[in-house]
């Protein structure tokens, strides 16, 4: 792992169905490329490197002792991708509000429209944007405009 500043994008994973597991694993390291593009570093996704299935080696300990340290030593801001219930983003949300760590939260707009994305996510202090989008094509898309005008150290 590098130790220069990166993009960390959180979001669910574990509870999703094999197939939209797949699909949500490649819109996130689409997401960490596109993060490349715009800030010459390509961002941490953590399931590249603490996946329970492919780095089963790592206990729980050391998978929270190494993305603690990513997210509050390594991380310049914290991409929230709210496409499912999660028992994990808020950890990585809250962790970045200690150390000052900006937040930003992509939710599909039907989400929000429908309040599924949880206020005390969103009322967070950390939080700097919320970005809506139609689909991942536009989530794509919104990412890139979005972190153009972001100044991310």
């Amino acid at each position: 792992m590098s130790q220069e500043k990166s993009i960390y994008i959180c979001g669910p994973l574990t509870e999703l169905d094999q197939e939209k597991k797949e699909l949500t694993r490649r819109f996130y390291e689409r997401l960490a490329d596109i993060c490349k593009n715009i800030t010459g570093v390509r961002a941490f996704v953590p399931h590249e490197h603490y996946d329970p299935i492919m780095h089963s080696q790592f206990t729980p300990l050391q998978v929270d002792e190494a993305e603690r340290r990513q997210v509050c030593e390594r991380t310049s801001l914290l991409l929230v991708v709210a496409i499912a219930p999660s028992w994990g983003g808020g950890i990585e949300v809250e962790m970045a509000n200690k150390t000052g760590i900006p937040v930003v939260i992509m939710c599909e707009q039907e989400k929000l429209e429908q309040k599924k994305v949880s206020k005390l996510l969103c009322g967070n202090p950390a939080v700097i944007k919320i970005i809506p989008y139609q689909d991942q094509q536009d989530a794509l898309k919104s990412l890139r405009e979005e972190l153009r005008k972001i100044n991310i150290v």
